[in-house]
């Protein structure tokens, strides 16, 4: 609950300070020239956000994703039903138990509340989608054996740096005389 309170009360902060949103009642467009991205709050360091519309801290809302080429949302599930629409690049989606799934531009991909699920970006290049959500945005990791554990934990591994092949290791600094 209280992973809970502390990702709402972060993603409240990044509806509040972000020029896209709109009261629900009124027609919106957004023209995604260059969306303000910042950190997803209790996802891992290779996905930020853009909001779109609504205040996904509070209800329903339309969150612009962008995934890192590399990145891996581990196994995890929302407390309201999540509709993804991806935009550009190769989204790997994958439910507890089912068949990999690989969306792209033009399809669609939908997971009920409570729905086990990881996704990752599956080709070389950057992966972005919608994601509109029935209510306030949440995330709750699960472990292998699909009980709840805490982020930091679901994310310890995904938020490892990656060595780039072929990168020189940083020099170590010189001893002080």
């Amino acid at each position: 609950m209280r992973r809970s309170i502390v990702i709402t009360a972060a993603l409240c902060a990044i509806a509040v300070g972000v020029s896209a949103q709109d009261v629900a009642d009124k027609p919106a467009v957004i023209h995604n020239t260059n969306p303000k991205f910042a950190p997803l709050p209790g996802a891992p360091d290779c996905v930020t956000v853009a909001p779109q519309h609504g205040d996904p801290a509070t209800g329903p809302s339309v969150l612009l994703l962008k995934f890192d080429s590399t990145c891996v949302v581990p196994w995890h599930w929302h407390s309201v039903n999540e509709t993804l629409f991806p935009v550009v690049g190769l989204l790997q989606v994958t439910g507890k138990g089912e068949k990999l799934q690989v969306v792209s531009g033009g399809d669609y991909a939908y997971m009920p509340a409570k729905h086990v699920h990881q996704a990752k970006c599956a080709g070389s290049k950057p992966c972005t989608v919608f994601l509109q959500s029935d209510g306030p945005f949440d995330l709750h990791y699960v472990d292998k054996d699909g009980n709840e554990i805490a982020p930091e934990k679901a994310l310890a591994e995904v938020n490892k740096p990656v060595d780039k092949p072929g990168a020189k290791p940083a020099a170590k600094p010189a001893p002080k005389p």
